[in-house]
């Protein structure tokens, strides 16, 4: 067997710098207003270390010296007002890229612009994307809704700003902005798909048609793992999507030949490294052959 943990596999530079900062603030009175990642590997740590999770402002004490964590997804404006009403202070871990998403939204309000927002309804980054529009935003996740949506919508004459959650798959972003533009001719395009998410896209993308088998790691919540799941699975069909290294099914991997293990954004590279030799142990337990070695790896794990 031979296998391959690609370059772009395990931590983005942003969720690196969010999740240092969290372990930076373990102590004392700090509060991580959602999942800093969603990764419950990362958060179970987190809070074995003393640092609290919570859903709500509501749950934290209304006393002085309180730090609120906010998380890599970003949360809507109302939030980061309230936080400041309340004395508390912020510790904003947004995603830069989330960020811009922001900006575009709040730019397109400020000129009258309706938004069309493309990701999944119910995720943390588009909760927040929402809570920072002024005007009328249309929440698109794939094609089919887009058609099913998109001609019976009246948009305002001022035009339309076109975004998308920032970890979606850029290949079908692109395909519903080409069927949205052949309606709204105001339309305006913004690529808001993270330049590393696109990158670990087209990566996931070119070696899935090289493998018999596929490991996805990361959180079961976590939007880019799903999305890289999605893109390999349309290649290769011998594919499972892990959060650790015991969700892992090795029998199936018995006859593999060319085996990727590839962890999301938010994936921690101890994940990863954990899948890896559990791999290595059950190929030397069968005899089966397993190939190792800097120069077989895109990520020198």
């Amino acid at each position: 067997m031979r296998c391959i943990v690609p370059k772009y596999s395990g931590f983005c530079f942003d969720v690196s710098v969010a999740v240092k900062t969290a372990y930076e603030n373990t102590y004392g009175d700090t509060y991580m207003y959602g999942e800093v990642v969603n990764n419950p590997v990362v958060v179970k740590d987190l809070e074995s270390k003393g640092l609290t999770l919570v859903h709500d402002l509501d749950s934290i004490p209304k006393k002085a010296g309180v730090k609120v964590l906010v998380r890599a997804h970003g949360v809507p404006e109302s939030t980061v007002k309230e936080i400041a009403r309340r004395g508390y202070k912020l510790i904003d871990k947004t995603c830069p890229r989330v960020k811009r998403v922001h900006n575009t939204v709040i730019n397109a309000s400020n000129r009258g612009m309706d938004v069309i927002l493309v990701g999944t309804p119910g995720h943390p980054e588009i909760n927040g994307v929402l809570g920072w529009a002024k005007t009328k935003v249309v929440l698109i996740q794939d094609l089919e809704q887009a058609k099913a949506v998109i001609p019976s919508t009246i948009f305002t004459g001022k035009g339309v700003s076109m975004v998308a959650q920032t970890t979606h798959n850029k290949k079908k972003y692109e395909e519903i902005y080409a069927y949205c533009s052949s309606l709204i001719p105001n339309i305006e395009f913004h690529d808001t798909i993270c330049d590393a998410t696109a990158k670990r896209q087209s990566e996931i993308r070119y070696l899935a048609r090289l493998s018999d088998g596929f490991i996805v790691v990361g959180g079961k919540a976590s939007s880019n793992v799903s999305k890289l799941y999605e893109i390999a699975s349309e290649h290769c069909k011998n594919i499972q999507q892990v959060e650790t290294v015991k969700d892992v099914d090795l029998t199936r991997l018995s006859a593999v030949e060319t085996l990727i293990v590839a962890g999301g954004a938010s994936t921690p590279d101890v994940s990863v490294n954990e899948i890896v030799y559990a791999v290595k142990n059950y190929c030397a337990s069968y005899k089966i052959p397993f190939e190792t070695g800097k120069n077989l790896f895109f990520h020198n794990w």
